[in-house]
């Protein structure tokens, strides 16, 4: 003070601008640490102060006025009120330069609050009002802009006689500059006045401003647009339903405001060329647009989350596809804001939330991508087990594009966006379905750990995969993450990867249960006692504390065995002095540190919370693997039930009777001819009604002739239809047996005679040893016959009554009868007619004239062959 003081005062006035700024602040400093006492800094300092802020160079000016303001408030009053405001009355006299009068300005805003009201009132309110009424409208807008903190010294009474008339007059004055600086002001200063004010001066006032501003499209209305939610809110008790009415349709237009009027005066040829200019400069409108994106949840909360999709939601829609970057960006750094209002509903806007993670500016994505996590918190409370269908693809749309941006992100050179979007992928498990998570989510972690960059880019990507694996559905896929993480990480030769194992093991040890990292990572970490790299060492050392407390004794007694082994083999063998000198500090700041106890589970009332979320792990593990069990268990009685329902299907289909039944048709063509039937053996039922239909007219009959091990068909006269046991309503055409031999006789292969009707004459097909044959084969081995049937006479099929000739298709398909009506009947029906073609008739006329020609008796000389 005596040496040094002097010397700075004395150069000060000479001195350049380094030394002016470096001396105002070290004599603020001096004042805050109270290295001198009040009285000798007054003395010293505040003079000095006092004298530098009229200093000609307005940047040492400024420097010093700040000064002097910091120190109003660490000087008592007293001595401001001598030394301060005396001066300042003095300097904001009109004589004085405008400087001095800038400076009185700010110094009275200061003083006023410092103050009791009647000082205010006496020696500060006439230099106020006089200012207000100057002729610069620099000094008439600084001391409008500190009208608030005199209204705060006043009180109510004198700021509504006043300051409030004085500030209504600013409103109208003709500088922008003024009437910014009382936009300000009425915002600040509405909160102080009562009702009657506020309704009666206040609020009509705003609304003046409000319309001069966007009717003028000044510099006053990005102001307006940036107080608009403010006095939305102050003045919202305030309003009527017309007036709350005007400020929603003010707030519409000022989201329009300079792009309808940038579109209406390019044409379309030229449009893209505007568009990049206008989003290149920031011009009024823009920045009102800006203002406006700002303060959209302020308008929200304003108007109501309920009628958000009604009043507000094309607002919203139009900002998020501005075609300013900074619009874009402003409204989605406040995205999160306008989803917290809108809960659950949070869906309305996910069009738009698209829309900005898809946008290919990566400031956008900058606002966006920190708060992803709060925008999606609504939905992720709920769950992704309670989404309806619709829901369920919207959300994974989002996330589809939430990951499509990882690219843009990564690219750029902003690693604390690419780390805050590895942080907010961790509530992707609330999102998605396991599959997707699995599929989608990890492998992008995964590589992120691989080739990210910066370290902490790396740690969040451990952090994210270790508490999205935790909620993996089944154990085999958290089993194939753990493994790759060791695969890739703890067995790599890059030490940059086996550090990065460390922190792995680190963010598994907080995410999951105690009981788990030992079952997975414990041996592992221990295991790199031995690293080649010293630093991986060192990294192992930091673990250790956290490995201890995790031990519960006396279970886990070898594991606490093993790592005081590890600990004492790296102080004896380790050739690094800093791994050796960092184990002996761990091993004295291990024999602190206590282990758990078996009892934890048992004994609940004495647990810390440390331990008491460890058990919550512990038991969600624990559920997790029974849910997966119980699914499991689930799948497999379902798939049981599946199997056996099919079973009893086709075991009742087998049982099920296999006689069919004759279309009505029939039963009418054939009553006029047929009087009477018989009923047929019920074995020869069964085999001829596997292979027997009724369709569309036509009667397929397989033909025994020629088998080996089928009987010859039964030689029966049936007159009329019956009527079968298992049908009473449909009319069937069975032929009777004859009566059965006791003992079954031996069975003989015949080949069999097809008569067929050739010129009008009848005549024998050859044997059947063609594809027919082969049909009534295999037709014989699908249903044989439980009961042998006597063999019926080849003579008496071939050579049958004559009275009624027989079609070849008929011959076929009959049922061992010769009757002439039936047979008729049946070649009426054309039951193997329709299903031969015109070829093969033509075939069948050439073989029955070469048998004819050959074998006129029709008698086939074919031997017998002996039966089974």
């Amino acid at each position: 003070m005596r040496r040094v003081v002097p010397k700075v005062r004395e150069v000060l006035h000479v001195a350049n601008l380094d030394m002016q700024l470096a001396a105002a602040t070290a004599f603020l400093q001096i004042l805050e640490r109270k290295l001198v006492s009040v009285d000798e800094y007054k003395k010293t300092f505040l003079q000095t102060i006092l004298a530098s802020v009229d200093n000609k160079n307005e940047d040492v000016a400024q420097a010093w006025l700040e000064t002097l303001l910091s120190c109003i408030d660490l000087l008592p009053k007293d001595v401001v009120k001598k030394d301060v405001l005396s001066i300042a009355v003095n300097k904001g006299q009109l004589s004085q330069t405008l400087q001095a009068r800038l400076s009185c300005c700010k110094i009275l805003g200061k003083v006023s609050s410092k103050f009791e009201n009647f000082v205010v009132k006496n020696d500060v309110l006439p230099v106020v009002l006089s200012l207000c009424g100057d002729v610069e409208y620099d000094v008439r807008a600084c001391m409008c802009q500190r009208l608030d903190v005199v209204a705060h010294g006043l009180g109510l009474e004198l700021t509504k006689s006043k300051l409030l008339p004085q500030l209504i007059e600013l409103s109208e004055d003709e500088s922008q500059s003024v009437i910014c600086a009382c936009l300000e002001t009425t915002a600040n200063i509405i909160g102080m006045l009562d009702r009657e004010a506020n309704v009666n001066a206040i609020l009509p006032m705003v609304k003046e401003l409000l319309e001069k501003a966007i009717s003028n499209v000044d510099s006053s209305l990005p102001v307006a647009a940036k107080l608009f939610g403010r006095f939305c809110h102050s003045l919202l008790e305030y309003m009527t339903v017309e007036d709350k009415t005007y400020f929603q349709e003010y707030f519409k237009k000022l989201c329009k405001i300079g792009v309808t009027e940038k579109k209406n005066k390019e044409d379309s040829s030229k449009l893209m060329v505007a568009l990049d200019i206008f989003e290149a400069t920031t011009d009024t409108g823009t920045e009102a647009r800006m203002n406006a994106a700002y303060n959209f949840p302020a308008l929200v909360l304003f108007i109501g989350a309920k009628l958000f999709r009604l009043e507000l939601y094309p607002c919203f829609s139009q900002l998020c596809r501005d075609p300013h970057v900074a619009v874009r960006k402003t409204i989605a750094a406040g995205f999160h804001e306008v989803a917290k209002l809108l809960g659950t509903n949070v869906g309305i806007i996910f069009p738009e939330l698209n829309s900005l993670l898809n946008d290919a500016d990566v400031e956008v994505l900058k606002a966006i991508v920190p708060n992803f996590k709060d925008i999606v918190a609504p939905l992720a409370q709920l769950g992704v087990d309670q989404f309806t269908e619709h829901r369920a693809h919207a959300v994974q749309d989002v996330v589809t594009n939430f990951l499509r941006g990882e690219s843009i992100v990564f690219q750029a050179p902003c690693w604390r966006t690419q780390e805050a979007m590895l942080c907010s992928m961790q509530s992707l498990h609330q999102l998605c379905n396991n599959d997707f998570l699995y599929n989608r989510v990890m492998p992008i972690l995964i590589d992120k750990l691989k080739v990210g960059r910066a370290l902490p880019v790396k740690i969040a990507a451990a952090k994210t995969v270790t508490v999205l694996a935790r909620h993996l559905r089944y154990k085999t896929q958290r089993e194939a993450i753990l493994q790759i993480l060791k695969e890739d990480f703890f067995g790599s030769d890059s030490c940059y990867q086996r550090s990065l194992f460390l922190e792995l093991a680190g963010c598994y040890l907080q995410v999951n249960s105690k009981q788990a990292f030992k079952d997975h990572f414990y041996d592992q970490v221990l295991s790199m006692k031995s690293d080649r790299v010293a630093t991986v060492r060192l990294k192992m050392l930091s673990l250790f504390p956290e490995m201890k407390r995790s031990l519960k004794l006396p279970r886990d007694q070898a594991l606490r065995t093993a790592l005081d082994t590890v600990l004492r083999q790296i102080i004896v063998y380790d050739k690094d002095t800093d791994v050796q000198q960092a184990a002996q500090q761990m091993s004295e700041e291990l024999t602190i540190i206590q282990e758990g106890s078996d009892n934890t589970r048992t004994n609940r009332r004495n647990l810390t919370v440390e331990e008491e979320e460890d058990l919550k792990r512990e038991d969600e593990e624990k559920e997790l693997i029974a849910r997966e069990e119980k699914e499991r268990k689930e799948e497999e009685a379902r798939l049981a039930k599946g199997s056996e329902k099919r079973n009893s299907i086709s075991g009742k289909k087998e049982i099920g009777s296999k006689i069919p039944g004759a279309k009505k048709s029939v039963a009418s063509k054939t009553s006029q001819g047929i009087q009477s039937g018989t009923k047929g053996d019920g074995s020869h039922q069964a085999a001829v009604g596997s292979k027997s239909r009724t369709s569309h007219g036509q009667v397929v009959m397989a033909n025994n002739a020629g088998a080996k091990e089928q009987p010859c068909p039964l030689t029966s006269s049936p007159k009329s239809l019956h009527k079968s046991k298992s049908t009473t309503s449909i009319p069937t055409m069975i032929p009777r047996p004859e009566s059965r031999p006791s003992t079954p006789t031996r069975r003989e292969a015949a080949c069999r005679k097809i008569p067929v009707l050739v010129s009008g004459k009848r005549a024998s097909s050859p044997a059947l040893t063609g594809p027919t044959s082969t049909l009534s084969t295999s037709s014989t081995k699908k249903n044989p016959s439980p009961t042998p049937s006597k063999k019926s006479s080849l003579s008496s099929v071939a050579m049958g009554s004559s009275s009624s000739p027989l079609s070849p298709s008929s011959s076929i398909s009959g049922r061992g009868s010769a009757n002439s009506s039936n047979s008729t009947v049946l070649a009426r029906r054309g039951s193997m007619g329709s299903a031969n073609s015109n070829n093969e008739d033509m075939a069948s006329k050439v073989k029955t004239a070469t048998s004819k020609a050959g074998n006129p008796l029709g008698v086939s000389r074919t031997p017998k062959k002996s039966g089974k």
